[in-house]
């Protein structure tokens, strides 16, 4: 997570971030204009952000105008016609007057603050109005609290494994491991996330990746977080029985997930779990694996400044899974930050190896997980002869 590498002085936004950005949050409202009351004011905020950039006679100019522009490509907004990332251009926001996929595993990457006075909609979720460094840093800063690196490991841990879960099981097993709660706290289950049977009785299916709650449409269910692609169909069942998942696509298998009740069920907000769990889930994975006598392995060492230390013998290295959607957005964070670890790629974006290699980035090293994984048991199935 790298709670410590920046503060919370951000560069100011490129003209074209601060579009997206508007674009974001104007899905979004758009998406909630039938429940929330302040949904179409900010709509129309969003509107006028978009109208201000470009300029008399260009844009969208109503929040509807906007919101049937927001069906189409990014990238065939005027403004946007010469974005400099791909990604961004072609991200899709609304279907259906529904919020995409794209607006969770790749718009989150763009979302940033609009300013004070715009950023005052305080129902909008915090991935909408926040840079993702602004949501890490807060929850480094709750879980860092007393000082003491043990307790940091422990909260963070208990974060990403418990996302979602029983509210009082959850406060008990918080006192229980001396963990600190996350920011925001637990909240709710959005009701995007749980399936009502014939019964009105609302239930809830974890991830198997990040064990959030995933989406549900009408018998559909899958993560949020495309990466995580394993997809659903609720199979019809008796009235008053447990609703039951049958997986549909055809990825790597995996244990299909239980529905749980919702009654007394809270998860943490969409930013933490976008910027925190799930790639925290990935840095626990490698650890797992790689938590073995011969091996001395270290969880965000150094007030996690990177990820992963491990030691095998005389050998020593330093990871840091980075986990990005946009290959742009990384090669612009790996260009900025220089990170001295070396960069992992998790399994799921294993393919971004070769984009990053023709970055040619002086000084960072990159290897996927799969490989580093393989260099740490090569070492210390030589080291035990």
């Amino acid at each position: 997570m790298n709670g410590t590498t920046h503060d919370h002085q951000f560069d100011p936004l490129p003209p074209w971030r601060a579009v997206v950005a508007a674009a974001v949050r104007a899905a979004y409202a758009w998406s909630k204009r039938h429940e929330q009351p302040g949904a179409m004011r900010e709509a129309a905020r969003m509107t006028g952000v978009l109208m201000a950039a470009h300029g008399p006679g260009r844009g969208p100019s109503t929040p509807s105008e906007l919101a049937k522009a927001l069906h189409r490509r990014l990238g065939d907004l005027p403004f946007l016609q010469d974005c400099p990332e791909a990604e961004a251009a072609e991200m899709i926001l609304l279907e259906n007057g529904q919020l995409t996929a794209a607006v969770y595993d790749l718009a989150c990457e763009y979302s940033a603050p609009l300013g004070e006075t715009i950023g005052r909609a305080a129902w909008l979720p915090t991935w909408t109005r926040m840079r993702a460094d602004q949501i890490r840093q807060e929850a480094y800063a709750a879980m860092t609290a007393t000082g003491r690196q043990e307790d940091y490991v422990a909260s963070r841990k208990f974060l990403i494994e418990h996302p979602a879960g029983q509210f009082d099981a959850l406060r008990e097993q918080l006192s229980s491991e001396g963990a600190k709660l996350a920011p925001y706290g637990y909240e709710k289950i959005p009701e995007d996330q749980l399936h009502r049977d014939r019964n009105s009785e609302a239930w809830w299916f974890p991830c198997p990746v990040c064990r959030w709650p995933m989406a549900v449409a009408a018998d559909r269910v899958r993560c949020r977080y495309r990466p995580h692609s394993a997809s659903y169909r609720i199979r019809r069942k008796p009235v008053g029985t447990r609703p039951v998942l049958d997986r549909i696509d055809t990825g790597p298998r995996i244990a299909t997930p239980k529905a749980a009740p919702a009654a007394g069920a809270r998860c943490v907000n969409a930013g933490v779990w976008r910027f925190v769990v799930v790639p925290g889930a990935a840095e626990l994975r490698l650890y797992r694996v790689l938590d073995k006598p011969g091996i001395d392995v270290e969880l965000w060492p150094e007030a996690d400044s990177y990820d992963l230390h491990v030691k095998v013998g005389e050998h020593e290295y330093r990871a840091d899974l980075k986990e990005y959607q946009s290959i742009g957005r990384l090669v612009d964070h790996l260009a900025a930050t220089r990170p001295t670890a070396e960069v992992v790629l998790p399994v799921t974006h294993e393919h971004q190896l070769s984009a990053l290699e023709r970055a040619v980035l002086p000084g960072v090293r990159v290897t996927t997980e799969t490989r580093f994984r393989t260099r740490i048991l090569n070492l210390r199935r030589r080291a035990n002869g």
